[in-house]
C-alpha cells in the first residue's frame, strides 16, 4: 500500500509541476482578457492607423498586476489625480490612488494601443 502512495504522490506532484503557469503567460491572458472587454463593452476608439482598446475595474486591476512583476511603476500627478503608471511598449495601465481632491481611490484602467500602420487606415 504505501508503494502505491509512493507512486500516487509523484504523479501528483508531476502533474503539477506541468500545471504552473509562466509569469509571460499570464501576463497575456491578462491582456486578452482585456481586449474582450474592450471590445464587448465598445470600449474601441479609432484615430487614424491607431486603435486603442480600453479595459477598467477587474480585469484592468488583474492586468496592472501581471506587468508589476516586470514593469516598475512611475508615480504621476496630473488634473485628473494621483497615479501609478505602468507603461509596456504603446501601451499602458493606470491605477488611480487620489482623486482631484486628494481623496484616496483605487481605480485602474489600461489602454491597449494597436498600430495599424497605413495599409490599414482610411
Amino acid at each position: 500500500m504505501s508503494g502505491l502512495t509512493v507512486v500516487i504522490s509523484f504523479l501528483l506532484a508531476t502533474a503539477s509541476s506541468h500545471a504552473q503557469i509562466s509569469p509571460k503567460e499570464l501576463t497575456l491572458a491578462g491582456v486578452s482578457d482585456c481586449f474582450r472587454e474592450a471590445i464587448s463593452t465598445s470600449s474601441v476608439e479609432e484615430n487614424g492607423s491607431v486603435v486603442i482598446f480600453y479595459c477598467s475595474a477587474a480585469k484592468a486591476k488583474t492586468l496592472y498586476g501581471f506587468l508589476g512583476r516586470k514593469v516598475r511603476a512611475e508615480t504621476v500627478q496630473d488634473s485628473n489625480g494621483k497615479f501609478e503608471n505602468r507603461q509596456f511598449g504603446n501601451s499602458a495601465c493606470y491605477h488611480r490612488i487620489e482623486d482631484p481632491n486628494g481623496k484616496a481611490t483605487d481605480d485602474f484602467r489600461c489602454d491597449l494601443i494597436l498600430m495599424l500602420g497605413d495599409a490599414l487606415s482610411d
